[in-house]
């Protein structure tokens, strides 16, 4: 595993600390949300292909849009666990599709 997968595979956890910490010692809960962001722009500034970032960018945009126009901020942030959860399923299998094969050719002569 790269240490871009170990970064990308963190970032979660870290988020998650980082926005305890910063509640539980300041109590500014409210816009300490926005450090969950890190989820969706680690993995854009570490990895070049962008249609991997698809599915965080779309967890962020309906989050925000339902927020802005419903209001629901508090349940709805349920959303974001999905994004590990996606990952964790399709990785593997786009990872396989697009794995390159190999040819090597051994001179019998």
């Amino acid at each position: 595993m790269s240490i871009k997968h170990r970064i990308n595979a963190a970032t979660p956890l870290i988020a998650t600390i980082i926005f305890l910490t910063i509640g539980f010692t300041t109590g500014v809960w409210h816009p300490t949300w926005a450090v969950f962001f890190l989820i969706i722009i680690v993995p854009v500034l570490l990895d070049r292909s962008f249609y991997k970032s698809l599915y965080p960018i779309a967890v962020a945009a309906i989050y925000l849009s339902l927020g802005f126009t419903l209001g629901i901020w508090h349940p709805l942030w349920v959303i974001f666990l999905t994004i590990p959860v996606y990952y964790i399923i399709f990785e593997p299998i786009l990872f396989k599709r697009n794995k390159r094969i190999r040819v090597e050719f051994v001179d019998r002569d």
